[in-house]
């Protein structure tokens, strides 16, 4: 079992999400408690060692946005020291058509234009 010190509970959800990606197929899933990524490799076919799983770390920490300073291996518990968060970039939502007759919403134009004419069939 090793687990992954990261201090903050936000980085360890984004933490754990990235590797568990990468541990899925090893039969691996990352448990979160609290700032702490735990991997219990116990129920797996092969062991997790300890320098692998360092790099999986890094390679997970800058896909989830986080910065540390450095990596420290202590036994089985790798700590990220002065991890913390990069601000996620605004993702711009998608604009919405909404039919000013009735609750229709759609994120697509010609759609939105193909419903209206059904309210003025007829005329």
């Amino acid at each position: 079992m090793i687990r992954v010190r990261v201090g903050l509970e936000e980085a360890a959800t984004r933490l754990a999400s990235h590797l568990a990606e990468e541990l899925a197929p090893r039969g691996i899933m990352p448990v979160i408690k609290g700032g702490t990524v735990i991997l219990d490799d116990s129920s797996s076919a092969t062991t997790l060692s300890i320098e692998e799983c360092a790099e999986m770390v890094r390679r997970a920490a800058v896909k989830a946005g986080i910065r540390y300073r450095s990596l420290l291996i202590k036994g089985e518990e790798l700590i990220l020291v002065g991890g913390e968060l990069r601000p996620r970039e605004r993702e711009e939502a998608p604009k919405l058509f909404t039919c000013p007759h009735c609750s229709f919403i759609t994120p697509y134009e010609e759609e939105y234009w193909v419903h209206l004419k059904t309210h003025y069939v007829g005329f």
